[in-house]
């Protein structure tokens, strides 16, 4: 297919990459699955022959087709134990957060051939850095069936004047809430979900705090070095070389004020060189070719998501050591 997206549904303003369908605000869960192109199920099927009197230790999960014009779509093997968790189950996860007004739907879809699944629901409320600059928050639940991961929960701020997308870590530093795939555990956790929203606040909380200390913290050619080397360090041979491409492009943006908006109260900040790598993460382009979309799986569930977390984690700590 000519995008990475499999399907998706948005409510509000068109996504950047141009794909899915609109959906009116308010949405439920049942029609942002159907606008989605989420109506479908996943089985999980014995493969091979068991024993007499005993069941087989491997299974697969297909994606089953809708209609007569579609195929089913084999996504993995699995074992006995694991439980694939529905469309439908998932996106309920937010239902708790839509009926208290802690939450509202954004957008939903998939990737690949529905391998992953995703909704972004945006929480009420925003984190002011100075007069002129905040960042929404966002909460990011992704869904596998390929029978190699969890369901998660990330905390994905997105600031308002760039677009640039951020990844927060819980008080613990792990990256997501994660569920596994197993018909108690789901039942347990995502059960006990309302009881989450102190969390989520907390995590909030805490990234306003860090984002406003590092806007007070400022910089220099010197200490942008300092960290680009902590967040993307050099090898022998690059030191060697001088400057690398990205450490130049992420250099050039945060000089230029690209990544900050030129918001007053930004500019020379630890806050704008953290944006300058967000920005490059966001927005780089590929060497070669590569579907428009393949953005949103590396800046969301790759790379860029590892490094953008890297990138504020060492930024915090540098703060507290530059005070």
């Amino acid at each position: 297919m000519a995008h990475n997206i499999d399907s998706m549904a948005y409510i509000g303003d068109e996504p950047w990459h141009g794909l899915g369908n609109a959906v009116h605000a308010g949405a439920s869960a049942d029609e942002m699955i159907k606008q989605a192109g989420l109506d479908w199920t996943v089985d999980k099927t014995p493969i091979g022959r068991a024993q007499p009197g005993q069941v087989g230790s491997r299974f697969m999960l297909t994606r089953k087709a809708r209609d007569a014009s579609e195929q089913d779509v084999p996504f993995g093997v699995v074992s006995q134990k694991y439980q694939p968790l529905q469309n439908l189950e998932a996106f309920r996860f937010f239902d708790p957060f839509i009926k208290r007004g802690v939450a509202s739907f954004e957008t939903a879809g998939a990737l690949g051939s529905g391998e992953r699944v995703w909704v972004l629901a945006r929480m009420p409320g925003q984190i002011e850095i100075v007069p002129g600059d905040e960042v929404s928050r966002y909460l990011l639940l992704s869904n596998t069936h390929d029978g190699r991961g969890s369901v998660t929960i990330k905390f994905t701020p997105i600031r308002v004047v760039c677009q640039n997308t951020l990844v927060l870590a819980m008080k613990d530093g792990e990256k997501a809430f994660s569920v596994r795939h197993s018909r108690t555990s789901m039942t347990l956790r995502l059960d006990e979900v309302s009881s989450m929203i102190g969390l989520f606040q907390a995590v909030f909380d805490d990234a306003a705090r860090a984002f406003q200390r590092m806007v007070k913290t400022p910089m220099d050619s010197k200490r942008l070095d300092a960290y680009l080397e902590t967040v993307l360090p050099r090898t022998p041979e690059q030191r060697a070389k001088g400057i690398p491409e990205r450490w130049a492009r992420i250099q050039e943006a945060f000089e230029e004020g690209r990544p900050t908006g030129h918001v007053a109260g930004t500019a020379n900040t630890l806050w704008a060189a953290y944006n300058a790598i967000t920005y490059e993460e966001d927005y780089r382009k590929s060497r070669t070719p590569v579907p428009d979309d393949s953005r949103l799986n590396r800046v969301w569930f790759g790379e860029g998501a590892d490094r953008k977390l890297v990138a504020l984690q060492k930024g915090m700590e540098l703060a507290a050591a530059w005070r």
